[in-house]
């Protein structure tokens, strides 16, 4: 049984590696989208991603080597450039022009290597923003934490659009929620949450807390989060989302806080964070692996944007493309007036 009526393998931008990780001259096997990659760094410092077998008698050139700014398949040689055109052939100078590889569109940004997915080859037709936050000294580095996950990349974003699952599988209470606005804009979608979040047990302390949720594609989002309490607290989560063949997908959380005036304090909000987060995706990941797509869903008042978002995402897929409506600042009613009616109680 086919558990997601739509394709694995989404069109957009998808993280293969972290910078850090490829330094100059470095190559790298990768499996994404299905397939055998090779990533690699060129002695000038381009980060290149290719198909990974040479169409010369087929070794994996994840396994071979950089020279210059060309990678050398492991058997003969044979150099190819960044484009995946073999350029040098150590032994000869007569080669076959069809000495061709296919090379991915890659996008290096905020310490992401990422590459462009589209099922009919098409370029990209939009990138990933400088996100200033990444390298700000007043936030503290990024903790990582990564899963294999099966399930797809739609299913995982489209939890931050259901408010109803936040109090049953993360037991967050929220005594006032008001979904301001859904805001589209093209590939990017951001959803924005105003609440009274309940925490203290018995004590029924309650704080404003304000959320972001920013969608670039299927591949790439980001969740701010301001905690209005004895001291303000600020965080980042950076959820980064790449398919691995048709039931597995690589899940990657990211974590930052906004540096306290009390070092420790802001080291120990580090580490909780961090440890919440972690707690948060692992509550998450059985009902991902053993769920199924409702294409109608029954859904009730106060669900969030679950069906927006779902239209959002129509983009993505190549064989429904002709289904897309534009549609811009969306706001969830119902949410709004069932937040309204709990602040007036």
């Amino acid at each position: 049984m086919k558990r997601f009526p739509f394709s694995s393998f989404p069109n957009g931008w998808f993280r293969v590696a972290y910078s850090q990780d490829l330094t100059p001259g470095k190559v790298m096997p990768l499996y994404y989208f299905g397939k055998n990659l090779v990533i690699f760094r060129t002695e000038d410092g381009i980060p290149c991603v290719l198909d990974a077998y040479c169409p010369h008698m087929g070794a994996h050139l994840g396994y071979g080597q950089v020279e210059g700014n060309m990678i050398r398949c492991p058997f003969h040689h044979w150099g190819f450039n960044q484009d995946g055109n073999c350029i040098n052939v150590p032994y000869t100078d007569k080669f076959s022009p069809k000495a061709h590889i296919h090379s991915w569109p890659v996008c290096e940004v905020n310490g992401l290597i990422m590459v462009y997915h589209h099922s009919q080859g098409k370029a990209p037709t939009w990138k990933i923003s400088e996100f200033s936050k990444w390298t700000a000294t007043d936030w503290t580095s990024f903790k990582k934490h990564h899963w294999k996950v099966r399930t797809h990349v739609q299913e995982v974003a489209e939890n931050s659009m259901d408010n109803a699952h936040f109090l049953y599988v993360h037991k967050q209470v929220y005594r006032a929620l008001i979904d301001n606005s859904l805001e589209v804009n093209g590939p990017t979608l951001t959803r924005y949450i105003k609440s009274k979040l309940a925490w203290g047990g018995k004590l029924g302390l309650k704080e404003d807390c304000f959320q972001e949720f920013t969608y670039h594609g299927l591949g790439y989002g980001v969740i701010y989060s301001s905690l209005k309490s004895i001291v303000d607290v600020n965080t980042l989560v950076v959820i980064l989302l790449t398919p691995i063949d048709e039931e597995y997908i690589d899940v990657h959380l990211l974590f930052s806080v906004k540096n306290l005036s009390f070092g420790l304090f802001t080291q120990l909000l580090h580490l909780k964070g961090m440890a919440d987060c972690i707690e948060s995706m692992e509550q998450e990941i059985p009902i991902f692996e053993n769920k199924i797509f409702v294409k109608d869903p029954l859904l009730s008042e106060g669900e969030g944007s679950i069906m927006q978002y779902r239209h959002w995402v129509k983009q993505f897929y190549s064989d429904e493309a002709e289904q897309r409506i534009p549609f811009n600042n969306l706001s969830s009613s119902l949410d709004i007036q069932k937040a309204k009616e709990c602040i007036d109680r």
